[in-house]
């Protein structure tokens, strides 16, 4: 909201609390051998030291950003793409670089205006009378 509302360096410091917890895990992992699986360096953002000058663009880049690592196989991903306008293009350079390697994704495509929408279940429109219409595009 922060970011939203043209404050993004309010937006910075919840951020970094954020990549800051995140980047403390490593005791909590381990390889089967009890050593550690890699010595990543995660620092929280410095405008200036490691990243350019933070301006709504590029707090609104580092929320993305850390909502993708934050929420990785949580199933928000979709939901994010849709709310910040980013759906097509994203899933639409995904399934080209993918389906090179996916056969059944050939013929994938994401549409705006259709595939944010899931279909009504039937059981729904029925027993509504009718009131509830399915979504376009199912």
């Amino acid at each position: 909201a922060q970011i939203q509302l043209g404050n993004p360096m309010a937006a910075l410091s919840l951020i970094n609390d954020v990549r800051a917890r995140a980047a403390n895990v490593s005791p909590l992992v381990k390889k089967t051998n009890g050593s550690y699986p890699s010595n990543y360096n995660i620092d929280v953002y410095k405008p200036g030291v490691n990243i350019g000058a933070w301006d709504q663009a590029t707090a609104f880049k580092a929320l993305q950003w850390e909502r993708r690592m934050e929420f990785s196989m949580e199933g928000f991903r979709f939901f994010d793409l849709v709310r910040w306008g980013i759906a097509e293009p994203t899933l639409n350079n995904y399934f080209e670089v993918e389906k090179v390697r996916h056969p059944f994704l050939q013929n994938a495509h994401f549409t705006h205006g259709v595939h944010e929408y899931f279909p009504i279940p039937q059981e729904q429109i029925v027993y509504t009378n009718g009131l509830y219409t399915q979504n376009h595009g199912y």
